[in-house]
């Protein structure tokens, strides 16, 4: 395992494979990775395995060995998987240096910074490598919900400061979000998206806004499902296997807030709803709220919306069901957009569910569009590659068509 290359060449180490791991990278390019946890590695993973050259540093050396070791298990598993060759295995492997100094950092062409969520922090441990930088050297923030232009003012770094969002876990998941900040020079952030494509990433360019794409789009896939549980129309396996089986969509939106966590879930909610000024559509659930608040926080804690203390989930919310009282012309819609939207069919309470939920997820991304948070394909993009939804919402906006936007009952899209 080595160590930086700059201490390589200053020490003039007589550890001939550390020697060998400089000799190889000697025109790779380099990226610093600031802080060994869980992101943090899975993003030096991504970077070894493009070919660069990773200066990878945390509070302690013990933490980013310990990641590094973490890091050298996956690429043998892929290995003994047939999804990469042995020679590629090393390489990447070789790539891998622990940064235990600034210094380690003066040749990146680009840093990541890993840490808490918390300005602060963020600002102090950057402030803390920024004098060993050259100039020129792009200072990138794995940041989720904070804001990249007030990173990169209380680094006195606007320019040259940029989004860079991964997701987890990074070496599978193919989004990256990159932000320009307010002052971020244009070329940073197209270095930036070149570099991650370079990396095998779907990139999607976004605005400083709150949730970026991701968390600021597909909140309504999480929120509209709970509304439909507080209105009393369909428990949580209805709603769930109605997205599942009539969208396509790999989890449903009740069971994916339970493996993210409901207070992670909610919270993020509530911070996009203050920050955008509380629009309606995006309200916190108070039967979430509630779930937080007593504890239940999902997978983690072996209770959330279901139960996971027996052999299969099962629903731990008790619904007072109601009739959904459809009249025909609302049937009709509900009907049609389905029709329009899949070839599957369903009853007509997933077709409510689907309809209610798909038109609040077209709405809210028609409004990140007029927001200017992006591009209509980027916001496809980062909907298809970062939750992994079968289809971007304008995409199948697109192909549902302007004939069927159904309004239907309930305090949603089309509720009273």
């Amino acid at each position: 395992m080595g160590v930086c290359a700059a201490n390589l060449r200053a020490k003039r180490s007589p550890v001939g494979s550390r020697l060998n791991v400089l000799m190889i990278n000697m025109s790779s390019k380099t990226v610093g990775v600031i802080g060994a946890g869980t992101m943090g590695a899975g993003i030096a993973q991504v970077a070894a395995m493009a070919g660069w050259t990773v200066e990878l540093m945390d509070v302690d050396e013990a933490t980013v060995h310990a990641a590094i070791a973490g890091i050298n298990k996956r690429l043998d598993r892929l290995v003994e998987k047939e999804r990469s060759t042995q020679d590629q295995r090393d390489v990447a492997a070789k790539n891998l240096l622990v940064a235990n100094s600034p210094d380690c950092f003066s040749n990146c062409e680009l840093i990541i910074e890993v840490v808490v969520e918390d300005l602060d922090i963020k600002a102090k441990v950057l402030g803390n490598i920024i004098p060993a930088l050259n100039s020129d050297c792009i200072i990138a923030t794995n940041t989720s919900s904070l804001s990249v232009t007030k990173i990169g003012e209380a680094i006195g770094q606007s320019h040259r400061t940029v989004g860079m969002h991964f997701f987890n876990p990074a070496p599978i998941m193919k989004l990256v979000e990159v932000i320009k900040g307010d002052k971020t020079d244009i070329a940073i952030a197209d270095r930036v998206a070149k570099i991650a494509e370079s990396w095998g990433k779907k990139v999607a360019r976004a605005a400083d806004v709150p949730g970026f794409i991701v968390n600021h789009v597909a909140r309504p896939y999480y929120l509209e499902a709970f509304r439909i549980l507080e209105d009393g129309y369909a428990t949580p396996e209805q709603i769930d296997n109605a997205m599942k089986q009539l969208g396509g969509f790999r989890m449903g939106p009740l069971e994916l807030t339970d493996l993210i966590g409901q207070d992670i879930n909610t919270a993020t909610s509530r911070s996009v709803w203050e920050q955008l000024d509380r629009p309606p559509l995006l309200t916190p659930s108070s039967l979430q709220e509630q779930l937080v608040a007593d504890g239940y926080l999902g997978k983690k804690t072996g209770r959330g919306v279901y139960d996971y203390s027996g052999d299969s989930p099962c629903a731990a919310i008790d619904i007072d069901l109601i009739p959904l009282g459809l009249n025909e012309q609302q049937r009709e819609a509900a009907s049609g957009f389905v029709r329009a939207a899949t070839d599957e069919t369903g009853d007509e309470l997933q077709q409510y569910v689907f309809a209610r939920i798909l038109s609040a997820l077209f709405t809210q991304a028609q409004h990140a569009y007029d927001r200017g948070v992006a591009e209509k394909q980027d916001i496809d993009t980062a909907l298809k590659f970062g939750v992994n939804y079968p289809k971007g919402p304008f995409e199948w906006a697109q192909q549902i068509g302007k004939s069927y936007s159904p309004s239907l009952p309930g305090r949603g899209l089309g509720g009273g």
